[in-house]
């Protein structure tokens, strides 16, 4: 990123940018500086939980209140508009984050500590039952795509848990989610509502039906051929990665900025430099993941949930969105370090 001021055609917000990017850059480096014991790693992971409880109860309440009064004022702060959705009579909620796809990236990490602390027995059995279901209620209502993260996150997690004892299971889980996942990211390329700004139609000929590409491949399309056009150290990191004009079902023309793709975002910032640092990072991460399986260790144990947790809101979510400056995400990746960090060195103790 630093390297891509230096090509920037505004150095100035280039330079400013990368400082919030090395903010974001300390996050992982201050949670590996802190947890150094299996009870530090404990305390962070229920205060994870307690934070996501709160998230939980805004979306019940901003749901209750919605069937109450759906035009009550407070709804303005939890509310987010439809976006690629049809309107109608509906909420879809944000929570008490920027946008609707953010507060989901969140919930999905949050659903694999969650499953990671009961595992463990960290919270116990009704505490466990309630978090689940107050998660599965909120991820619900942001109506996001990364809908499909959700689902398969609880696949791999379904199918390390059930294990060798339950083999059928826990691959008809593994296979349902994966199902899941690829359904909403084909949901994310094509719309069956034919806007006007669409550059061209998709006909699928074994249902004779139309479908127009949906915002999200239009800006992918820009955002490749912004890349292209600069493919070394790119536009600079802060640059507008795409302009893309788009006419959403709500009849509001959008000018959008956005690549809604975190490899195509840094690409066209950043060039093959940053890319190759990018995927350096995530491989890095998966390997720190892998191998699957649930370690006796509870170290071992969060290390795998908080790995998946990472990877899935990175990697699967990071096709339809820009989350490199989503700090849970950060947060993750430490502990996903420090985790593993902890792990190693019981084992050494051992």
């Amino acid at each position: 990123m630093a390297v891509s001021v230096v090509a920037s055609d505004d150095p100035l917000r280039s330079a400013l940018k990368l400082v919030t990017q090395i903010y974001l850059l300390s996050i992982p480096i201050l949670v590996c500086s802190i947890v150094r014991d299996e009870a530090t790693l404990r305390s962070i992971v229920r205060w994870w939980l307690v934070g996501t409880a709160v998230v939980a109860v805004v979306a019940i309440a901003s749901l209750l209140l919605f069937a109450a009064a759906a035009d009550h004022p407070l709804l303005n702060y939890t509310r987010y508009r439809f976006g690629t959705l049809s309107p109608g009579n509906y909420p879809r909620l944000r929570l008490t984050f920027l946008n609707a796809n953010l507060a989901c990236n969140y919930l999905t990490v949050s659903l694999m500590m969650l499953m990671a602390a009961r595992h463990l027995n960290w919270v116990g059995r009704m505490p466990f039952l309630v978090l689940l279901t107050g998660i599965m209620v909120a991820a619900a209502t942001t109506i996001s795509p990364g809908l499909g993260g959700i689902g398969l996150a609880l696949g791999l997690w379904l199918w390390l848990l059930l294990g060798a004892q339950h083999r059928v299971a826990g691959r008809l889980a593994l296979a349902g989610g994966a199902l899941l996942a690829l359904i909403f990211v084909a949901a994310m390329a094509v719309t069956p509502i034919l806007h006007p700004t669409a550059p061209f139609l998709i006909r699928v000929p074994i249902f004779d039906v139309q479908l127009a590409p949906s915002g999200r491949l239009m800006i992918w399309i820009d955002a490749a051929r912004n890349f292209l056009a600069e493919p070394l150290l790119g536009r600079g990191i802060g640059s507008d990665a795409v302009t893309v004009r788009f006419l959403d079902p709500s009849g509001n023309l959008q000018r959008l900025t956005d690549a809604h793709n975190v490899f195509l975002s840094i690409a066209v910032q950043c060039g093959l430099v940053g890319l190759a640092s990018l995927l350096a990072l995530v491989t890095h991460a998966t390997g720190r993941t892998m191998p699957l399986g649930l370690p006796q260790s509870a170290a071992g144990v969060i290390r795998i949930a908080v790995g998946l947790g990472f990877l899935n809101g990175f990697v699967y979510h990071g096709l339809g969105g820009a989350y490199e400056d989503a700090r849970h995400l950060w947060f993750a990746l430490g502990l996903l370090l420090a985790s593993a960090r902890l792990e190693r060195d019981e084992g050494r103790a051992d």
